[in-house]
């Protein structure tokens, strides 16, 4: 093990996440580095998932967005789409179809979610999409503090550190 120097609000966020995802803050340093993890991550797909490389790459929220959104759909099918047919009034974040979509406000954005044949609405401002994915992982099961955790990390802006060791 070493020992490494970091700045206070390093060392808080850094502790923050480790809490959060109820991971050991090496855990959570390997996964933001795209490091080899060590088991401990093992413990729940979707936390992998949030701090893995594939979800933090993505340059914007709205490719986190369809990517979280596409990630669920492929591992929990018939509770997403479940979810999906359930939303019968108000505002519908998902459809089945891009006219779906824009049935609701010729305003809206649409965009397919990859790997499946849904629809989101795109022009949501990130608060927003951060409320609608956790309610869309709460109805699928996850657990609530894998939900919390998602609530918490989408939408932050990627850590510096992550952001210079991809332009490196």
């Amino acid at each position: 093990m070493k020992t490494i120097d970091v700045t206070e609000q390093v060392h808080a966020e850094l502790q923050r996440l480790a809490a959060e995802s109820r991971l050991a803050p090496s855990a959570v340093l390997a996964a933001l580095l795209h490091l080899p993890t060590s088991p401990d991550l093992d413990r729940d797909p979707l936390i992998v998932f949030l701090l893995g490389s594939e979800l933090r790459t993505k340059s914007t929220d709205a490719e986190r967005y369809v990517s979280l959104l596409s990630w669920v759909a492929e591992r929990q099918p018939s509770r997403f789409r479940e979810y999906i047919e359930a939303l019968t009034s108000g505002r519908r974040y998902l459809g089945l179809s891009r006219e779906e979509i824009i049935a609701q406000c010729h305003h809206n954005q649409a965009r397919p979610i990859p790997g499946t044949t849904y629809w989101a609405i795109m022009n949501l401002d990130t608060p927003t999409k951060r409320r609608f994915l956790r309610r869309v992982l709460t109805f699928c099961g996850y657990r609530p503090e894998v939900v919390d955790f998602a609530g918490q990390v989408f939408g932050r802006p990627r850590l510096a550190l992550v952001e210079e060791t991809a332009a490196a």
